[in-house]
């Protein structure tokens, strides 16, 4: 039973079909106030067709650059869309499913694996940079936190480790990094000593190893590298929130035998529409 967007009431019913630029629609009048309302599951607002934004999503979230999406919907659809277009769709969406995967989160993560890279954006100069900060499980290869900022210090490194600390039911035994400066008073500060073990090592030690969270950054690499820069680092966070949920719930992992993280840490198999409408039916279960 749908929601009415009006009354907010579920007691409607089926009445009649209603043609659209998308094509044929279902819609539904409430019982409570009398209004005709249309059930778009997820895609309200949107005069195009499902399929089109589902597979602008995907290659964004594939590494595609925007002008090769929208070449290749406008050839394979026979549409007209911009690349302005397409970002609008990953804003909305992004923000739609980051706020609805928020709610998973680990239970506990025996080896978390924490390290940060760099990403510039437009304007700044050669030695300016954004930094994304962010820790991966080694079990699940779920990325339990991230951070972003515009330095590199001991303060952000504790806001990102309270992040940590906020998205685990329980303490990790060990966080691992490099050697760097930021991570230990952050860790002494917000974990107890003795119930988690910091691991570092210099990154030139043979005994070193964060492949885990420097594998992902390879993967985000090859997405960043078609974009150039950032236009600021607000829509850096955006995109790299995007991508994250896509990392976590959309894409296989090859040492996890083609299962997703999310998969791996106990949340199910998802997909772009999956989670839409997941979405939508958490709505509609709300209370008003």
């Amino acid at each position: 039973m749908f929601r009415c967007p009006h009354c907010k009431k579920t007691n409607s019913v089926k009445a009649g079909l209603r043609k659209n630029i998308g094509g044929w629609v279902q819609k539904y009048l409430c019982n409570e106030c009398g209004k005709m309302f249309v059930n778009r599951k997820g895609f309200e607002h949107c005069h195009t067709k499902p399929e089109i934004i589902v597979d602008a999503l995907d290659l964004r979230a594939k590494g595609m650059s925007l002008g090769k999406i929208v070449d290749h919907i406008n050839q394979k659809y026979k549409t007209n869309i911009q690349r302005g277009t397409v970002l609008r769709w990953q804003k909305k969406f992004g923000e739609m499913i980051d706020h609805f995967t928020a709610s998973f989160q680990l239970w506990f993560s025996e080896n978390a694996h924490a390290d940060e890279t760099y990403l510039r954006k437009k304007g700044h100069k050669k030695d300016e940079f954004v930094y994304y900060w962010d820790v991966i499980d080694y079990d699940t290869k779920f990325l339990i936190a991230d951070h972003i900022s515009v330095e590199k210090n001991e303060s952000e490194g504790l806001m990102f480790i309270r992040k940590i600390r906020e998205n685990l039911e329980r303490f990790p035994i060990y966080i691992h990094t490099d050697n760097s400066f930021d991570y230990p008073p952050a860790i002494r500060a917000v974990f107890p000593r003795k119930q988690v073990k910091h691991v570092r090592f210099p990154a030139w030690k043979h005994q070193f190893k964060n492949n885990p969270i420097e594998r992902f950054h390879n993967t985000l690499r090859e997405n960043y590298k078609v974009m150039r820069k950032f236009q600021s680092a607000d829509s850096a966070y955006a995109y790299l929130k995007f991508f994250r949920n896509y990392y976590n719930f959309l894409r296989p992992h090859k040492t996890l035998n083609k299962r997703t993280p999310a998969e791996a840490a106990g949340f199910g198999r998802w997909n772009w529409w999956s989670l839409i409408r997941a979405i939508i039916i958490r709505k509609t279960l709300l209370p008003i």
